[in-house]
């Protein structure tokens, strides 16, 4: 079943075997348990060393070996410290304390290492870690691994063990994969993971469609309402319309803002727009297409909103000049808005700074994640009642 390195061979039929001063790379391909097995990162490392050391001794196989646990450790941690997290935000926080702290490196470049044959740690771990850099799935980590060539079974279980810290195995892979192993191996791995404190193949797996789920459906809030034609967005152009005109009430067909107070929230606000935006949103947003869900008109008091396919009117914001700019004092939001997804009067605010703040060219990206924050603070909110 498999075989070992010359000097490793020795080593295990020996009587009284020593360490050998290795640094070779299967100080890394082992070590993968005691990161799975020990919730704590506190004495982690003193583990690594005495489980390398009694072959591997020298320093560069010791730090192959715990740059390895760091990485599968920091990647478990985050899936367990954050309800929601995206696979490319584990991939680059998880492995940055391994890369940067054991002093490696992942600019490595692909005609540098296809089909090189290094059995080293040094060798070896930097190039799982790029491998990790370039993935995004299990299967398609251990395809790169693999395709790499040369010591691909050494690299390939090096990064497996990382892989699986971030994006789990996908169950017909490990059932597959169980398949081929002999009765006694099998029961090794089962009694392992039936003791082992990371209890997240299954919980990964979940988080990894409640985070896909999530991000679909944030895609969608924001082509409801972002400003502009998301589709230009993805092409990599402006949403916004040309301004070649100013937008004023008799531009589009609308509903006015509805005067039941049961149907509509009034806030007093305090939202400063600066001389020169104000010059932008004063022209206002006249739709150029059925994918842009915004029309806005702007006159010597009040910035109006409204749903472009239905004319309903969401937002009308009171605003007068001072020294510094020009002061939002008063928000009136349309209860209505929740047909969208916009619950609450602290979301419908946001969504209003977003919509602004993009319109006169502002940094649209962190003015959405602040209305992102404002909703999903509210879906918890209800969730909890439920």
């Amino acid at each position: 079943m498999g075989g070992y390195g010359g000097r490793f061979a020795q080593w295990v039929r020996s009587d009284d075997p020593e360490p050998y001063g290795s640094f070779g790379n299967g100080a890394a391909m082992r070590i993968s348990p005691i990161a799975w097995f020990s919730l704590n990162a506190i004495g982690q490392m003193d583990k690594v060393e005495m489980a390398t050391a009694c072959t591997h001794n020298h320093p560069e196989g010791i730090k192959g070996a715990q740059a390895v646990v760091t990485a599968i450790h920091d990647c478990l941690e985050m899936h367990h410290l954050y309800e929601y997290i995206g696979h490319d935000e584990i991939v680059n926080h998880g492995l940055k304390r391994a890369i940067h702290h054991f002093g490696y490196s992942i600019d490595i470049k692909l005609e540098d290492v296809h089909n090189r044959f290094d059995e080293t740690c040094q060798g070896t771990v930097p190039v799982a870690f790029w491998i990790i850099s370039q993935s995004d799935s299990f299967e398609d980590a251990i395809r790169k691994a693999v395709s790499l060539g040369a010591d691909a079974d050494t690299l390939g279980a090096i990064v497996g063990s990382i892989a699986e810290a971030i994006w789990g195995i996908p169950e017909w892979m490990k059932k597959k994969a169980l398949s081929y192993l002999p009765k006694d191996m099998r029961d090794v791995l089962t009694a392992f993971r039936k003791a082992c404190p990371w209890k997240l193949t299954k919980k990964i797996a979940k988080k990894r469609e409640e985070t896909e789920q999530k991000q679909t459906f944030q895609a969608i809030m924001h082509w409801k309402l972002g400003l502009g034609n998301f589709n230009k967005v993805l092409s990599g152009e402006s949403p916004l319309p040309d301004k070649v005109k100013t937008a004023t009430a008799n531009d589009w067909e609308t509903t006015p803002m509805p005067d039941d107070p049961n149907e509509v929230s009034e806030l007093p606000f305090d939202f400063v727009i600066p001389v020169e935006a104000m010059d932008i949103i004063r022209k206002g947003h006249i739709p150029e297409a059925m994918e842009d869900h915004w029309f806005m008109y702007c006159d010597d008091e009040y910035i109006r909103y409204y749903r472009s396919w239905t004319g309903l009117c969401a937002f009308e914001a009171h605003y007068t000049k001072k020294e510094d700019g020009y002061h939002v004092d008063n928000l009136r939001i349309n209860h209505a808005l929740a047909e969208f997804g916009t619950n609450g009067d602290e979301a419908g605010a946001a969504l209003f700074c977003h919509l602004i703040v993009a319109e006169s060219g502002g940094n649209s990206e962190a003015s959405w994640q602040n209305y992102l924050q404002a909703w999903d603070k509210l879906n918890k909110k209800y969730s909890k009642k439920k």
